[in-house]
């Protein structure tokens, strides 16, 4: 066997040099081959998916690699009295970024097949949900935590220290209690461990977490944490989900043949 498959600590398989190498071979196979043979559309599809999970998981392991022992930003505790009203970021993983590229490249290569252009749709879908649409901000009040559909607030006076936590950021209060912070991928909030390696993700984040909470002043705030569901944004998704349901319905209506 030319290569050994192994795990990360978080259960995350290793993406070696020849492991990659050989599913992007085979994904690049895959689609050299649709264009001689009648099943184009899920050829590409699968060939498409066999790169991106390729060379997706090559990345996450040698970042996983070179962060995961990085210890963490911790805010300075420091009451300033001076600086700005409010700090905003927004989530800094690529992965959301890279599913909105591969959507946008197969709508343009879609070439009249609806299955494939509405994949690519969804891919951007997604991505645009779980990346620019999530994310923090800082108030003298509260770190607002924005993840797909939910807003968590925490007040300023309780938060404690930031710890690695699996995939996620875990943020210890004052009052003994915590907040699990999705870093990357606010819409896999439940997903189990190993779904993907994110340390470099948990690191800069922190990071940039700390330098808005020591520049934006603190004051007294409430007492607990407070979660909202994020209204707009659900109903948008399932508006602009509903309306693709639609187009493709009516498309397979409309080249389906009926008898006379």
């Amino acid at each position: 066997m030319p290569f050994e498959i192994d795990f990360h600590d978080n259960d995350a398989m290793i993406w070696s040099r020849p492991l990659t190498l050989l599913v992007s071979a085979a994904g690049a196979v895959l689609i050299g081959v649709a264009f001689v043979t009648p099943w184009t559309e899920w050829l590409v599809i699968l060939g498409v998916v066999a790169l991106f999970v390729a060379i997706s998981g090559y990345i996450g392991s040698t970042l996983e690699t070179k962060f995961g022992q990085v210890p963490l930003a911790q805010p300075s505790g420091v009451r300033s009295h001076a600086g700005p009203r409010r700090r905003s970021m927004r989530r800094s993983s690529g992965v959301p970024y890279v599913a909105v590229a591969l959507g946008v490249l197969l709508v343009a290569a879609s070439d009249g097949f609806p299955l494939v252009a509405a994949i690519g749709l969804a891919l951007v879908l997604a991505g645009l949900i779980v990346g620019p649409a999530a994310g923090f901000v800082v108030t003298p009040e509260f770190l607002h935590i924005d993840t797909a559909f939910r807003r968590i607030s925490v007040p300023r006076h309780l938060i404690g220290k930031f710890e690695h936590s699996d995939l996620e950021v875990r943020l210890r209060l004052e009052n003994r209690d915590f907040v699990d912070i999705r870093v990357d991928s606010p819409i896999m909030e439940y997903s189990s461990r190993g779904y993907w390696m994110n340390a470099r993700c948990r690191v800069r984040t922190t990071a940039r977490l700390v330098r808005m909470l020591d520049a934006v002043p603190a004051v007294p705030g409430p007492q607990q944490v407070v979660t909202h569901r994020r209204r707009p944004l659900m109903i948008a998704v399932i508006v602009v989900a509903a309306a693709a349901i639609v187009v493709l319905a009516a498309y397979g209506v409309a080249t389906t043949p009926w008898e006379e």
